[in-house]
């Protein structure tokens, strides 16, 4: 599967890494596989790194990938969602993710580096959680 993913429980996150290309069903089954690990719990962020991504999403992927994420709103409510893109492709399909994903209760971004994503992830909301 292109798509590897573990829980940080210490960090409060999901780290996941996406390389080559993937089909739609198996971002689905990597995001429910989380959402259900034991250890997850409603709230943690997310720290996607996709700067190894082959093909970049299409339009109709990214509206349908933000559809999912609207079905688990009861998981992702609260949550950040830093994305790691390099490849321009790839970071304006994402970039149109984070858009769409505006009706959704979590925060979508989209960064070019580790190190942007991580000091976003780090930084207390302006609530002050």
């Amino acid at each position: 599967m292109p798509i590897e993913s573990h829980i940080d429980e210490e960090r409060r996150r999901v780290v996941a890494r996406v390389h080559g290309d993937f089909t739609l069903g198996e971002i689905f089954e990597a995001i429910n596989r989380s959402v259900q690990d034991p250890r997850f719990r409603p709230g943690f962020s997310v720290l996607s790194d996709h700067t190894a991504v082959g093909e970049p999403l299409t339009s109709l992927q990214a509206q349908q990938m933000v559809e999912h994420l609207n079905s688990l709103t009861e998981f992702m409510a609260g949550s950040r969602w830093a994305v790691i893109a390099s490849k321009p492709a790839s970071y304006g399909m994402l970039h149109m993710v984070s858009v769409l994903a505006e009706h959704v209760p979590m925060d979508v971004r989209v960064f070019s580096t580790h190190e942007e994503a991580e000091a976003w992830l780090s930084t207390p909301e302006p609530d002050g959680s």
